[in-house]
């Protein structure tokens, strides 16, 4: 028997204890019967009892108890099958089944118990396949997403981390996954507002901005961080949710649009002070003849500056709106370059500035604006003229390299630096590095204007510069012949010289 028979309250104990009463009260029932019969006939018990009678009462006792013991495993041991493998199935494991194969109710039952099984197990399988379905949706939104996203449970655990929050936080999923977020990313401004967030009471969402280094550049990175607190069921949170967006971009396009507005605001006012000073001026009656059409002389100047700033600004502005009148035929770069060299040599005559021409013989034409290609050579040739010092040289060279007319002017004037290289062509920008350079005057669109016109005809501008050393300005245009190849959008090449 099983030797915790007798320390179990089991229904197996009790059906035993119930089948052996069954089984063992004929036998006492009769017992005492016969007693109370020899009892009647006068018979005294010791005279009835014999050795075979005792031993058949006992071996019908011990009978008894063996069939109940055995009838009682029977019929327990299938219940039994039924609480464990129920007791497994709470535990969600769908896999048991109960081998019962009698054709009595506790097989018709095991039947509906295994088909119970079957229809859990499959209904298990179509909610986990969903919810991997939805895990993996959710994981793919996530990784794609153009923000940085991180999740982090009520411990500051990292859940999920996807790619761009990665390349901010120099750091990768794997290393991250399940670990405390202050051991991967160190930003203190960013841990601080986790923080907060989790001991706000009213959950909401809120956003703040964070500043840190780009882990390959060192450069100053502007994160605009916004997090909410995610609850489950009785306002327990769960879990936080931060989205990060990259803002150093916008910092730096509000920054030059504040600067912009300055660099308008005091290339407009300069002349304007100046025409209306000696407009003053002019109205005084003491004024001589003289001294009138000097005054006159310089309201002129300060207006055709006025003018064309404000032109050149207006030139631009309808390049980039794309409104831009653009009249192309087959132009000759050298005969530009000849006109332009022409009436503007007296420049360099007068700061006694030697030019030099190299030009490529049998160059082929271009498909362009003769107006605009004019003006781009204008403006280059002059700059180089003003920004040079007396007594210095300007070469001007135009070659064919690989299908396409390069023209470049090389001055060994003031120079730039390596620092302002990258901003020289932007609207109103003027690389003013020394002191001579700051007392010269100028617009700041020149340079824009140039690189408007030149991409609009599918080429690029470039730039050389050694600070204290000269300049090499330039710009690439595709040949007619090598215009069907020469479709790329156009860039700005920029090569910086160490001083």
């Amino acid at each position: 028997m099983d030797l915790l028979f007798f320390k179990r309250r089991t229904l197996f104990r009790r059906l035993f204890f119930i089948t052996l009463i069954v089984a063992v009260s004929p036998l006492v029932v009769t017992w005492l019967y016969y007693l109370r019969e020899l009892s009647r006939a006068g018979i005294s018990m010791q005279d009835s009892l014999s050795l075979p009678l005792f031993g058949f009462l006992a071996f019908s006792i011990l009978l008894s108890t063996i069939g109940a013991y055995y009838l009682s495993k029977k019929i327990s041991r299938p219940i039994g099958h039924f609480t464990r493998s129920a007791t497994e199935i709470a535990r969600g494991n769908f896999e048991q089944t109960i081998d019962i194969k009698t054709n009595d109710e506790l097989g018709r039952l095991a039947k509906i118990f295994n088909y119970m099984t079957t229809e859990l197990r499959r209904l298990n399988e179509m909610n986990l396949n969903q919810i991997i379905r939805e895990k993996n949706k959710t994981t793919t939104i996530i990784r794609n997403i153009i923000d940085g996203v991180i999740v982090t449970d009520p411990q500051y655990r990292i859940l999920i981390v996807n790619n761009v929050a990665e390349n901010l936080f120099g750091i990768s999923e794997k290393q991250a996954l399940n670990k405390p977020i202050e051991q991967i990313i160190h930003n203190k401004q960013l841990l601080d507002f986790l923080y907060a967030i989790s001991k706000e009471g009213d959950g909401g969402t809120t956003t703040r901005e964070i500043k840190l280094k780009n882990p390959d550049t060192w450069r100053d990175i502007y994160l605009q961080a916004r997090a909410a607190r995610v609850a489950g069921e009785g306002d327990e949170i769960v879990g936080i949710v931060t989205i990060i967006r990259d803002i150093t971009r916008e910092k730096e396009i509000d920054k030059m649009k504040t600067e912009l507005v300055s660099m308008v605001a005091h290339e407009l006012r300069s002349p304007l002070t100046s025409i209306s000073g000696f407009s003053e001026l002019l109205l005084d009656e003491g004024v001589t003849k003289e001294q009138s059409e000097e005054y006159a002389a310089i309201i002129l100047k300060e207006s055709n500056r006025l003018s064309e700033l404000i032109n050149k600004f207006l030139d631009i502005s309808k390049i980039e709106a794309g409104k831009s009148q653009v009249k192309k035929s087959p132009v000759q770069l050298r005969e530009i370059l000849d006109k332009v060299l022409d009436v503007n040599l007296h420049q360099a005559e007068r700061k006694n500035i030697a030019v030099s021409v190299r030009v490529s013989n049998n160059l082929p034409v271009i498909l362009g604006d003769r107006d605009m290609i004019e003006q781009v050579v204008l403006n280059l040739f002059s700059n180089s003229i003003k920004y040079s010092p007396e007594n210095s040289a300007v070469e001007v060279r135009l070659r064919e390299v690989d299908g396409e007319i390069v023209t470049e002017i090389e001055d060994n004037g003031y120079g730039i630096s390596a620092e302002s290289l990258p901003r020289i062509f932007d609207k109103f920008y003027r690389a003013a590095d020394n002191e001579a350079v700051r007392e010269i005057s100028g617009t700041g669109l020149g340079l824009s204007l140039v690189k408007e016109i030149v991409e609009l005809h599918g080429g690029r501008v470039t730039v050389k510069s050694t600070l204290g050393k000269g300049s090499t300005f330039g710009f690439i245009l595709p040949s007619f012949e090598s215009l069907p190849e020469a479709s790329e959008q156009a860039s700005i090449e920029v090569s910086m010289i160490e001083q």
